[in-house]
């Protein structure tokens, strides 16, 4: 057994007291240990700080590290709405217009169904969270409420007052299409890689989901698919994925 010092130095060759009595310095090791163990600690507490704090311009100035150390893990992102669950699924489709590498001629591709693998990204990569799947729905919504908006035009307004309404009615919309414009060219360059992709196209559908007591009918119920809003073609935004 090893003798516990005391603070004169007496004591066996393991004491923490030098030989005149004063504690024995904390090896290098030790401290840089330390350091490492509560930098992240500092760094986050000082990013909760920043995150709840009143505005100002340096937390304008901070927002963007700050909200990306606060945002995957600690922010909430709601996509179920109680009491009334979604009775549809929604559906996006990209398609994309371009010359593959080597090749002079402009080609069209199949519409691509694209919103169901950004939903599975939460579950698939836990690891990595991501709010791609409130984007989409951001997306969805809006696609919706132009197509609600669009028929009530068609509807409610006499013919030659129609074109001037929808006119309008993009003029609102525009900043929504020019985001939706950004996202599917980043899109487009992931699935399509060398490629030179002139032109990107969305369309919206939804599809009923099958009710719980006729999930495991045979054979089973068929589910039509209703298209939604089909845009027009939006040039490409190059360099948009970098």
């Amino acid at each position: 057994m090893t003798d516990i010092p005391g603070p004169d130095g007496s004591g066996g060759p393991d004491s923490p007291y030098d030989p005149d009595g004063s504690p024995a310095a904390v090896p290098w090791r030790v401290r840089v240990f330390v350091v490492a163990a509560l930098l992240p600690v500092a760094l986050f507490t000082a990013a909760c700080l920043i995150y709840n704090a009143p505005a100002s311009p340096v937390q304008v100035r901070l927002a963007r590290p700050v909200n990306d150390v606060m945002g995957p893990y600690f922010s909430q992102d709601w996509q179920l709405f109680a009491p009334t669950p979604g009775t549809t699924n929604d559906l996006l489709y990209l398609e994309v217009t371009m010359r593959r590498a080597g090749s002079a001629t402009a080609v069209q591709t199949k519409p691509l169904e694209i919103e169901g693998a950004i939903d599975r990204t939460p579950r698939e990569r836990r690891w990595n969270p991501t709010k791609l799947p409130g984007v989409v729905l951001a997306f969805q919504e809006n696609a919706a409420d132009y197509a609600r908006q669009s028929g009530q035009i068609d509807e409610n307004y006499p013919a030659d007052e129609r074109a001037a309404q929808h006119k309008a009615l993009l003029k609102r919309f525009t900043p929504t299409f020019e985001e939706l414009q950004r996202f599917l060219s980043v899109r487009a360059s992931s699935l399509y890689p060398g490629a030179k992709i002139l032109a990107v196209r969305a369309t919206f559908k939804e599809q009923p989901i099958v009710p719980f007591s006729q999930r495991y009918e045979s054979p089973a119920p068929s589910q039509p698919v209703a298209g939604v809003l089909r845009t027009s073609w939006m040039s490409y935004v190059p360099g948009v994925a970098d």
